[in-house]
């Protein structure tokens, strides 16, 4: 777990978040109090002056736990999501830094369930932690209130505890198993969905859709029932503890206090208080109980981004200082046994300073060739070198610092604005952020909205139109400030004005020195480039 996130980093947030919990806890325990000291006093003695203290015992106390559920959201933010973060940075350094011999015994589902939910699961096993020692603690308290009370009806309540943590052992068993079954589900169904987002053109070709959509609602129908499945197990506790704790036990209770209040064994007033406090008692073994059912998930994901970042990551001696140039030579590429190659004695060399469009009919293979470029996938034969040193041998970190990559499949998280910015460069301040989102003609949008840089996008940025996607992923390169840039048709949601202002950007004299490598269909963007490669040059048949 210590691989995937630092928890060093956060330990004096943690503490300070565990503090304002147990303090949450403890203003919790008071109200049930006031109720008491008004029954007693104002009540049962008809002392009307311990009214007002009463009512402004409990007005403080509920300004305090306000103040604490704020302060406690406020600590939340400052740990929890800044943890995804840093996990699927490390899982994103981790893929890149690999080779595709090493990632060949994972579907690109399976990936992308580690980059997407494992990271945001590992994030949430430390969270429920903190709370299981939380509600751990307050157990114990809470059982000693009650006993305080009344110990009769408290050692009632408590003789059928041993039969909820066996329900809940079993079933979460069960959990577990559906989990996993789920989770492998999904894997095949979003290399289903990648597969037809990248070779959508070829299905439509080949009159596939038909067939397609028989396996879309299949795969879909299985997900939806181990998704039933999965949460019928947490249902089904929650319906026994609820039966048990909140029905019979409480109409048990009320009926043995009623007994205990006739033969002068309790008063009304501590039967009612004592019954408030059992409810709360019993909303923490609820809380319990979903915490352990859900454990399972959590720690199968800790384990599984333990499984990536544990890999070995291959030696690369080499640095790139600064970019000169990148050269295919001879490169020929194919996805698979019995597929043709997409390209053949591919001959490539592009320097410093130069702005090359690359045009070609669609599928012919020119994303395929930005791919190979980035390293995401190796060539069959030849070889691809980076200022005249072999790819391979060269630091991912050190080559991906010189050169950014915008692809048609570049990923946005379910992180806030300012965190998805922040993947293009991580120690980036307000105005660097605030520059490259003006730069990219997002910044207006930015501040149209009620957070700001604040605001979640959702997964994949699902919140955002496609231009919005876009620009903001344009202002994450230029907050990266690559010598190199590569688009890879990354303006083509964009309006034509938009897409012009943006290519000035990319050209004008503050950009001098700098290389652009573009893949597009717009005849307004290849007249902007120096240099235009047709795919009959770059793969001759």
């Amino acid at each position: 777990m210590n691989n995937c996130i630092s928890i060093k980093s956060y330990r004096g947030k943690m503490v300070l978040y565990i503090f304002l919990q147990f303090l949450k806890a403890g203003l919790l325990l008071l109200p049930p109090y006031c109720y008491l000291l008004f029954l007693n006093q104002v009540v049962t003695h008809k002392r009307i002056g311990w009214l007002w203290a009463v009512a402004g015992l409990y007005v403080a106390v509920f300004a305090a736990k306000a103040l604490v559920s704020v302060l406690l959201k406020a600590v939340y933010n400052r740990i929890f999501p800044a943890m995804v973060l840093e996990a699927k940075k490390k899982v994103l350094e981790k893929y890149s830094e690999l080779d595709m011999e090493a990632l060949s015994g994972y579907t690109a589902g399976e990936l992308m369930e580690r980059l997407h939910r494992d990271t945001e699961k590992a994030a949430v096993y430390w969270e429920r932690k903190l709370e299981l020692w939380v509600a751990a603690v307050n157990v114990p308290v809470m059982t000693g209130i009650l006993l305080y009370l009344n110990w009769i009806l408290a050692v009632v309540s408590f003789l059928l505890l041993p039969l909820s943590f066996y329900v809940t052992r079993r079933l979460k068993a069960k959990s577990n198993v559906q989990y996993q079954r789920r989770r492998e589900i999904l894997g095949k169904y979003n290399d289903f969905m990648i597969h037809n987002l990248f070779f959508w053109k070829e299905v439509k070709t080949n009159c596939q859709e038909e067939r397609q959509r028989r396996q879309f609602e299949g795969l879909w129908k299985e997900l939806g029932d181990s998704f039933l499945k999965s949460h019928m197990f947490w249902f089904l506790n929650r319906t026994f503890l609820a039966f048990k704790d909140v029905f019979l036990t409480k109409m048990g209770l009320y009926l043995l206090g009623g007994i205990l209040v006739i033969r002068g064994n309790a008063t009304v007033p501590a039967l009612l208080v004592f019954m408030e406090y059992y409810g709360d008692f019993v909303n923490r073994l609820l809380q319990i109980s979903d915490i352990l059912i859900q454990r399972g998930e959590q720690e199968a994901s800790v384990k599984r981004l333990g499984e990536i970042l544990e890999l070995c990551s291959p030696e690369r001696p080499w640095g790139v200082e600064h970019f000169e140039s990148v050269e295919l030579r001879d490169v020929a590429f194919s996805y698979g046994e019995g597929q043709g190659e997409i390209l053949q004695h591919c001959n490539l060399k592009i320097c410093r300073g130069e702005t090359v469009a690359i045009r070609g009919e669609s599928g012919c293979g020119k994303s395929t060739l930005i791919r190979l470029l980035a390293g995401g996938i190796v060539p069959g034969k030849g070889e691809i070198l980076w200022n005249g040193i072999p790819m391979e041998q060269i630091s991912r970190g050190d080559l991906y610092a010189r050169a950014g990559f915008l692809m048609q499949e570049s990923m946005l998280f379910n992180l806030t604005i300012r965190e998805n910015l922040l993947f293009g460069r991580a120690d980036a301040g307000e105005e660097e952020l605030r520059a490259a989102c003006v730069r990219a003609n997002i910044m207006e949008f930015i501040q149209s909205l009620e957070k700001g840089f604040d605001t979640v996008i959702g997964e994949n940025g699902m919140k955002l139109s496609g231009g919005q996607k876009q620009r903001l992923l344009i202002a994450r390169l230029f907050l990266q400030d690559t010598e190199l840039i590569v688009f890879d048709e990354a303006t083509s949601a964009l309006d034509y004005q938009n897409e012009s202002e943006i290519l000035n950007l990319l050209l004008q004299e503050e950009t001098a020195g700098k290389t652009l490598i573009m893949v597009t269909h717009r005849g307004t963007s290849v007249a902007r480039c120096s240099r235009v490669i047709s795919w009959q040059e770059l793969s001759p048949s």
